[in-house]
């Protein structure tokens, strides 16, 4: 690059403020536009589809460059930081004409937005939040921080979990990171290499920024305490310091929390259940958030998402919101005069946050009137019903207290913003951009108002009586942003202009002219607009302040509506469906009566018009610690699985539950195993996965849990799938301090004989019926093993072939004729210590097909072996075993010994 194309006062001002913003991509304000310059428009041009061009083209040291206009800038903007990049808003922060002549406009980096700090908050969609987080590993206290700021709303939290052995970050805090989502996360420079792999595995999508450890030193200690959580929370705020101060003065109260607050939901769980996005297409639709969401604003939209991924632990805080909803479950009137009410309040929390921008509209302060002018319409909609208040709750229980009116802000407003305020571009400095303050609200404004419009209305008359005075019918008053106004007179009647005349312009066709009375007046309408446009910005600017000074007030309004409208759209949920106030205790029991699918109930009765089955769930330590669950396929398992967990979920964030009743022991956390997925970018395979997610059930979970396990072992083959199976149920009943509230649903029938030995097993099934080839699904779960899977029968209605269906019957009676007990099934149930050799072979499975009557003497062997055998006396591991030496004799034509 040579010299002079960076040697112009603008180009070195430039290169200054990119000098200090290395990593970011520089808006520079220049008029109407953000350039953008050097690489920054390499990069930029094509990611956009915005033309590459060249400052001081044709010359061999061109700048590459390229811009966007101002008025559309946050949409460019928001596309580039969804693609990860940093973007810095450099405007101009003097007029203009102050430095005319003299020397270059100042400029400087105003906001820097980030993959986590917001840019418009209006750009977001109104239910997610974006979050920036920072972690703070290997803490002197031996413990890893987490804190976590949504800019847009001012929720700021942070937590600490202890360190595991041989891991850098415990595996409970990548958990809740990836339950918070953020979109960027904070890290000590040093530790950022040795974190991502870590990291991007739970957040694939996340930007990773690494910082300068020195920010992660919490400065205020009063405010944000001492530990790893207080160092992670230091480090966000001085990244919010470094990058948009304006959001600093006013960040809320940072809020400590622990993990165990609030009931566990890891990623498997929140994905196998669908609570916020579908299995099917990864929409909102047909998920628990969308079939109870009747929220008005998006503060209660917010809100009632933030419940669902954090239901509450204890059974106070869950009775006290159930009492908010029966409170206006009860009421119907009322609850439709608040309906009606919040319908008139707006996204307070981010309008907020665009009111503390640098770019703050006057349509802001407006947004943020109208909002608060509805408040006391939502306090009135109770009228003489109101209730009395509840008592209040933790921070996240909250009862149903209303929102306190803020008249004094409102009326700020009122006063000082006219009812329609026009547009003004960002950082806007140039006269004109006026009209947005109030008439009245400063009689000095209102002065130079006057004195403008009355050197306006002078200046249109003028056209009428020059012409009279000139002869010049055609005569017109003109006016140029540059040159101001002027009389032009076309070249035809240049002979009419009078002697007082001043030539100003020469245009093609005409001549502009001034007069000394028209310059004096000119510069008196242009000067009172000037002084009024300035004024009206350092009104506007008075104002802002005065609403940043309330921000805590605004933040309490806006709390106050958000739980407001989350408990009324369970209530109206409630009240609609019939659904009843499940009783939540502190106890291991789990009992429903004809309980039914939150979600699939609606749907089957839109699709098919079918009723929904309902079913009964009875869990308790003493009696049931796992139901065992056989039956035929399409029976309704999975279903009725998902269903216990779902209202469950329900009941602990204070909702009512759609069954005809139910009592719920308090569950920290709920796990799933739910179905076949694999991970193969990440290099795992179904099984794989079914195995980590089951290892982590068995590593995590507590008496205090509900487990769901829906087919355990079937990603490999019988034997192995079986025999991990049978373990895993053992271990959960077994194992001592365990013994979680499971359900576990089972194609292996054979585990229904843990049943028999195992006192905290029941055996249920779902009922199916067959005629003939036909077979009726009754959805409906009874005590009791089922024997049957009706897999070809299920075949058949999937439309597998004749041929093949019938050469299946076969091969399942072949099947059948070769078990070994005399039900059928092979005698798992009975424990006991395998004998030495008994281990089976790598091929631990018998032949599949029998051949009728013995072919050999190794055959007559093995079947006069198998008849000394006696099946109540042999082992799991034994049986498996003489499996193995029987088949590898078969094969080999050897001896089984």
């Amino acid at each position: 690059m040579s010299r002079s194309a960076r040697d112009t006062p603008m180009m070195r001002q430039y290169l200054g403020i990119k000098a200090r913003h290395p990593d970011a991509l520089v808006f520079y304000r220049m008029g109407d536009f953000y350039e953008l310059f050097f690489e920054d428009a390499e990069r930029v041009a094509p990611l956009l589809d915005i033309v590459l061009t060249t400052r001081d083209r044709g010359k061999p040291d061109a700048v590459p460059m390229c811009g966007v206009p101002v008025h559309s800038a946050d949409g460019y903007v928001k596309r580039l930081v969804e693609l990860g990049h940093r973007v810095a808003i450099c405007e101009q922060v003097e007029d203009p004409r102050e430095a005319a002549g003299q020397r270059l406009v100042r400029r400087e980096v105003v906001e820097v937005v980030t993959p986590g700090l917001v840019g418009d908050p209006e750009s977001l969609e109104a239910t997610r939040e974006l979050v920036i987080a920072a972690v703070a590993p290997g803490a002197p206290e031996g413990s890893a921080g987490l804190a976590a700021l949504e800019a847009s709303t001012g929720s700021f939290r942070a937590t600490e979990v202890g360190c595991e052995s041989g891991g850098e970050l415990p595996a409970a805090l990548l958990e809740e990171l990836e339950r918070i989502g953020p979109r960027e996360v904070l890290v000590p420079a040093p530790s950022a290499e040795r974190l991502r792999a870590r990291i991007a595995k739970r957040l694939p999508g996340a930007a990773l920024t690494p910082v300068d450890p020195a920010i992660f030193e919490a400065r205020d200690q009063r405010r944000l305490g001492a530990g790893a959580a207080a160092r992670a929370a230091a480090a966000v705020l001085a990244f919010l310091e470094a990058h948009q101060p304006f959001a600093l003065r006013q960040t809320p109260q940072l809020r400590r929390y622990r993990l165990g607050d609030t009931m566990v939901l890891d990623a498997a769980t929140r994905t196998h259940l669908e609570l916020f996005e579908s299995l099917e297409d990864r929409s909102r639709k047909g998920t628990l958030i969308d079939r109870i969401d009747e929220t008005i604003t998006p503060l209660g939209a917010r809100r009632l998402m933030r419940w669902v991924a954090y239901p509450l632990v204890s059974s106070r805080e869950i009775r006290s919101r159930q009492e908010a909803v029966a409170c206006l479950a009860e009421r119907d009137r009322a609850r439709a005069r608040l309906r009606g009410a919040l319908g008139g309040v707006r996204d307070l929390e981010r309008i907020l946050a665009k009111v503390m921008r640098p770019g703050a509209q006057p349509r802001d302060l407006a947004a943020l009137r109208s909002s608060l002018s509805a408040l006391p319409a939502v306090v009135a909609a109770f009228g003489e019903e109101e209730p009395d208040l509840l008592p209040e709750g933790a921070s996240h229980s909250p009862a149903l207290a209303l929102p306190e009116p803020l008249p004094e802000v409102e009326q700020l407003l009122f006063d000082a913003i006219v009812e329609n305020p026009p547009v003004v571009l960002r950082g806007s400095r140039g006269a004109g951009e006026t009209g947005y303050i109030r008439a009245g609200f400063r009689p000095e404004l209102d002065g130079l108002r006057e004195v403008a419009r009355k050197g306006r209305e002078w200046i249109a008359g003028l056209e009428a009586r020059e012409r009279e005075r000139t002869g010049v019918p055609s005569l017109k008053v003109r006016f140029h942003p540059v040159h101001g106004f002027s009389l032009e007179v076309t070249k035809a009647q240049l002979g009419r202009v009078p002697g007082d005349y001043e030539r100003k312009q020469t245009l093609a066709s005409a001549e502009r002219f001034t007069t000394s009375e028209l310059r004096e007046m000119e510069s008196r309408v242009l000067g009172a607009n000037d002084r009024a446009a300035a004024l009206e910005r350092e009104v506007f600017e008075s104002v802002r302040q005065s609403v940043i000074e309330q921000a805590a007030g605004i933040r309490a309004a806006a709390e106050a509506v958000a739980d407001l409208d989350a408990i009324q759209s369970l209530a109206e949920v409630a009240r609609r469906d019939g659904w009843v106030r499940p009783v939540v205790e502190e106890s291991n029991l789990l009992e429903i009566r004809a309980g039914r699918h939150p979600v699939l109930e609606p749907l089957l009765a839109a699709r098919t018009g079918e009723e929904f089955v309902p079913n009964d769930t009875d869990l308790d330590p003493a009696s049931t610690r796992i139901l065992l669950i056989t039956g035929p396929n399409m029976a309704g398992k999975s279903t009725y699985l998902r269903q216990v967990a779902l209202l469950v979920l329900l009941a602990q964030i204070g909702s009512f539950v759609p069954a005809e009743s139910a009592r719920i022991g308090v569950v920290d956390r709920i796990f799933t195993r739910v179905g076949a997925t694999d991970r193969l970018a990440r290099g795992e395979s179904t099984f794989m996965v079914e195995m980590r997610e089951t290892a982590e059930i068995l590593s995590q979970a507590s008496s205090s849990s509900l487990v769901i396990l829906d087919e355990i072992g079937r990603g490999t083959s019988t034997f192995d799938g079986l025999s991990i199976a049978w373990a895993v149920a053992e271990y959960l009943h077994d194992t001592p301090g365990l013994g979680p509230r499971t359900l576990f649903a089972t194609h292996y029938h054979e585990l229904a004989d843990l049943a028999r030995t195992r006192s905290g097993v029941r055996n249920a099934h779902f009922e199916a019926r067959e005629w003939g080839e036909e077979v009726l699904f009754l959805r409906r779960l009874v005590p009791g093993d089922a024997s049957r899977s009706y897999g070809i029968q299920v075949a058949r209605l999937a439309g597998l072939p004749p041929a093949v269906l019938e050469r299946a019957r076969e091969i399942l009676h072949n099947l059948e004729s070769e078990e070994l007990g005399e039900d059928g099934r092979p005698r798992l149930a009975e424990h006991g210590t395998a004998k030495e050799g008994s281990r089976g072979s790598e091929n631990p499975q018998l032949p599949l097909f029998g051949t009728g009557a013995p072919q050999s003497r190794c055959e007559a062997e093995v079947l006069e072996e198998l008849r000394a055998l006696d099946p109540d006396r042999t082992t799991p591991i034994e049986a498996l075993g003489l499996l193995a030496r029987l088949a590898g004799r078969l094969r080999g034509g050897g001896v089984a010994r």
